[in-house]
């Protein structure tokens, strides 16, 4: 069995995601589930889970300052849950963690225990903790480019958004090539990164390729247009995407 905790300070979100786990997710079982943050905090310090749903708006503690006063090295799985799609959920993302956004559909409660079921390393890293609360701090501020987690089996690199030329799909994996030469294969897709990439001067060229526009070397009209990287690598552009990507140059 999965053991899980629940954190969430609103009754009827803790009691729901209770029923949809106890129907949906008969493999999890559910150890502790608490409405007040400062207890779930002190349960969790004393009972180690497989996974903790953790809400992010909460009084008191919320869901990062939670983990920030866990104190130890997190050896479970995180998923966070909230109501909307706040300024965190893109240093979640960012970070490679989960979240589930409330009303949470079954579907993709399900998805997201498969999900932990599939990894390698049930636990999260304490670099990509690091990395969670420095992407946080970066957002409140409006600072520098965070930093994203590229994760494989064999690791989980941490790199900034600069740091990528392109992206390019492999049905359910993404290839990322870095500015340094290497290539990564990433089990994201590739409208995760450019939803993730979108305001770092990224744009979709063609269904298959992302780009970063700060490393465009020349765009060919001939053979139906493509692009040449300072990498030397090339691209193709798509008729659909080909005015927008000219109209950025003009």
């Amino acid at each position: 069995m999965i053991k899980a905790i629940l954190i969430d300070d609103e009754e009827h979100s803790l009691a729901t995601l209770q029923w949809k786990i106890e129907k949906f997710c008969p493999e999890v079982e559910i150890i502790g589930q608490f409405s007040d943050s400062e207890e779930g905090l002190t349960f969790l310090q004393e009972h180690t889970p497989d996974i903790l749903f953790l809400d992010i708006e909460m009084p008191r503690l919320n869901g990062f300052e939670v983990l920030e006063a866990y104190g130890k090295e997190v050896l479970f799985d995180v998923i966070f849950t909230t109501a909307y799609d706040e300024f965190g959920i893109r240093a979640i993302k960012f970070s490679a963690l989960d979240y589930l956004l409330k009303p949470i559909q079954n579907q993709e409660l399900q998805a997201a225990i498969a999900k932990h079921k599939q990894k390698k390393a049930h636990h999260i890293s304490p670099n990509q903790l690091d990395v969670l609360f420095s992407n946080i701090e970066e957002e409140k501020r409006g600072g520098r480019s965070p930093h994203i987690a590229l994760s494989t089996k064999e690791s989980i690199e941490f790199i900034r958004p600069e740091e990528i030329v392109a992206c390019s799909s492999d049905s359910n994996y993404t290839n990322v090539f870095l500015l340094d030469g290497r290539k990564k294969l990433i089990s994201r897709t590739l409208k995760d990164f450019e939803d993730l990439l979108k305001d770092y001067h990224f744009f979709r060229i063609h269904h298959s390729h992302l780009i970063n526009l700060n490393y465009i070397r020349e765009f060919i009209r001939a053979d139906g247009g493509y692009i040449i990287m300072e990498n030397k690598m090339n691209f193709p552009v798509s008729r659909s995407r080909r005015e927008a990507l000219l109209e950025l140059f003009k």
